[in-house]
C-alpha cells in the first residue's frame, strides 16, 4: 500500500499541479482582455454545466473502483448505457440554452450552451474508461493525459480571446480537454466493446451508484444556489466578482485534495473493513491538511486586495472583499473534502448522503439569507459560516458512524494546527505596516517568506515538524 500510494501521490501531484498553473495562467491572461460581465456568464453556464456533468456520471465512477465483482464484459456494458445516457443528456444540455436565455435576458446562452453540450457527451463517455484507469492504479497514464489535454485547451483558450473571440474563450478552454481527454481514452484503455445491454452488470453498481448520484446533486445545490442566486438578483458583474474570489478559496481544494483524493480511494477501497487502518490515514491527511489549512486562511484573509490585483489586475478590486469573508472557511473545506474519499472507501455512501442532506439544508438557508440581504460582502460573509458548520456535522457522522470513533479525537488533532493559523495571522498582521511596498510582487514575497519563516519555526517548537517530515516521505502510512 506505501508503495502505491507514494506512486499514486506523485503522478498525481504532477497532474494536478501542472493543471492549476495552467488554468491559473490561462485565468490570469483573460482577465485582462475580458470583463466581470464575461466571467459572470460563463459562471452562470458552469451552474447548469455542473449539473449535467454530475447527472451524466450518475455515481457510476467511484462504484466501479469500490466494486470487486465486476468482470471484463461488465465493463463494455456499463459503457453502452453510459454513452446513450451521455448523448440524450446533451442534447437536453444543449436545449436547455433556450430556457436559460429566456431567464437571464441575453440570447449567448444559446450557442454557448450548445457547444458546451460537447462536454456534457465526452464526460459521460469517459466514466467507464477513467474508472478503470483509477480502479487498475493507473495514474501515471491519468496525468500525463490530463497535462497534455489542458495544455492544449490553455493555447486554445488564450489564441481565441486575442483573436476576439471574448466569452467563448473561456468556454473553449473547457471544451478542447474534454474532448481530447476522451480521444485519448479511446487509445489508453482496452474498454471490452459489446453491443450487451445486460441489466446485471448495472445492477452491480446500482445501489453505490444511486447514493453517489443523489450525494452529488444534494451537494450540487449546496455548492451553486450561491451562483444561481446571485446571477438571478444581483446580475452577472457582481456573480463574477463573486465567483474570482470564489474561485481563489476553493484553489486550495485543488491544489492539495486534487492530489490525495484521487488515490484515496483506489487504495483504502481494497482494505474496506480495516476501519482502524482506514481511521488512523484519515486523521494523518486530516492533520496534514490542518497544518497547511489554518496559517493559509489567515495568508490569504490579510492578503486579499494584493493578491486579487497580482493574479487579475485593479479592475477586479470588488473581489476583494467577498475574498475576506469567503476566505475565512478556507480551512474548513480543506478538512471537508477529505471526507468523501473514506466514506466511499468504507462503502458507507448511506451515511455520506445523509450528512449531505444537513449541510446543504444549512447552506442554502444561509444563502438565501445573504441574497434577501443584496450585498455581496454578507453573502460571502454566510456561505462561509455555513461551511464551517458543515465541517463539524460532516466529521461528526464520519467519525461516529463510519470510522467507529468520536469527532473528539479528531479536534483534538486540530489544537496545534489552530494555534498556528493565529500565530501566523498575528504575525502578518504586526508586519503589514512595514511591508507595504508599491511593487505587489515584492509585498507578497516579503510577507510570504515571514510568513513560511513563522510556520517553520512553530513546527520545529512544537515538534510537528518531524510528523511533516514523514507524512511527506510516506513513512508509517500502513
Amino acid at each position: 500500500m506505501q508503495r502505491e500510494f507514494r506512486t499514486g501521490i506523485l503522478f498525481t501531484a504532477i497532474g494536478q499541479y501542472s493543471n492549476i498553473l495552467i488554468q491559473l495562467i490561462i485565468n490570469v491572461v483573460l482577465s485582462r482582455i475580458l470583463g466581470a460581465s464575461d466571467f459572470g456568464i460563463v459562471a452562470i453556464t458552469q451552474v447548469f454545466l455542473i449539473f449535467f456533468q454530475m447527472i451524466v456520471t450518475a455515481g457510476m465512477g467511484p462504484a466501479i473502483i469500490q466494486n470487486k465483482s465486476l468482470k471484463s464484459r461488465d465493463y463494455g456494458i456499463l459503457f453502452n448505457y453510459s454513452a446513450i445516457f451521455a448523448a440524450v443528456l446533451g442534447v437536453l444540455f444543449g436545449f436547455l440554452g433556450f430556457a436559460v436565455s429566456y431567464i437571464y435576458k441575453d440570447k449567448i446562452y444559446i450557442e454557448l450552451f450548445w457547444l458546451m453540450a460537447l462536454i456534457v457527451l465526452a464526460e459521460g463517455l469517459n466514466v467507464v474508461p477513467n474508472a478503470m484507469l483509477a480502479k487498475e492504479k493507473r495514474f501515471k497514464a491519468i496525468n500525463l493525459r490530463l497535462l497534455f489535454s489542458n495544455l492544449i485547451g490553455a493555447v486554445v483558450g488564450v489564441i481565441a480571446a486575442l483573436m476576439g473571440a471574448g466569452v467563448f474563450a473561456l468556454v473553449l478552454s473547457v471544451v478542447v480537454p474534454a474532448i481530447i481527454t476522451l480521444i485519448l481514452n479511446f487509445f489508453i484503455v482496452k474498454i471490452p466493446f459489446n453491443t450487451s445491454f445486460e441489466l446485471s452488470a448495472l445492477k452491480k453498481v446500482w445501489v453505490f451508484s444511486k447514493n453517489q448520484l443523489i450525494f452529488s446533486i444534494i451537494n450540487y445545490f449546496a455548492r451553486n444556489t450561491d451562483n444561481m442566486l446571485i446571477g438571478r438578483f444581483l446580475g452577472a458583474a457582481p456573480l463574477g466578482n463573486y465567483s474570482k474570489a470564489y474561485g481563489l478559496t476553493v484553489m486550495p481544494n485543488t491544489v492539495f485534495l486534487g492530489v490525495i483524493n484521487p488515490v484515496l480511494q483506489p487504495i483504502l477501497s481494497e482494505h474496506e473493513t480495516n476501519v482502524e487502518l482506514i481511521k488512523e490515514t484519515y486523521l494523518k491527511v486530516v492533520k496534514m491538511l490542518a497544518i497547511i489549512g489554518f496559517p493559509l486562511t489567515a495568508f490569504i484573509i490579510l492578503n486579499s486586495k494584493p493578491i486579487i490585483n497580482l493574479l487579475f489586475g485593479d479592475n477586479w478590486n470588488a473581489a476583494v472583499i467577498p475574498l475576506v469573508m469567503l476566505g475565512l472557511s478556507i480551512w474548513s473545506q480543506m478538512l471537508n473534502a477529505a471526507t468523501g474519499a473514506i466514506f466511499q472507501s468504507r462503502n458507507q455512501t448511506h451515511v455520506m448522503l445523509r450528512a449531505n442532506i444537513i449541510s446543504t439544508i444549512i447552506i442554502v438557508i444561509f444563502t438565501c439569507v445573504g441574497v434577501f440581504t443584496g450585498n455581496i460582502a454578507t453573502i460571502a460573509l454566510l456561505v462561509s459560516v455555513a461551511y464551517m458548520v458543515s465541517f463539524f456535522i460532516t466529521n461528526y457522522m464520519l467519525m461516529r458512524f463510519t470510522l467507529e470513533s468520536n469527532i473528539l479525537s479528531l479536534l483534538k488533532i486540530l489544537v496545534k494546527p489552530i494555534f498556528l493559523g493565529v500565530t501566523s495571522g498575528l504575525v502578518l498582521f504586526f508586519i503589514e505596516p512595514f511591508t507595504n511596498f508599491h511593487n505587489i510582487i515584492l509585498l507578497i514575497l516579503v510577507r510570504g517568506i515571514l510568513w513560511l519563516i513563522t510556520i517553520i519555526g512553530f513546527l520545529a517548537l512544537t515538534g510537528e515538524y518531524k510528523f511533516v517530515k514523514d507524512f511527506v516521505k510516506n513513512k508509517e502510512v500502513r
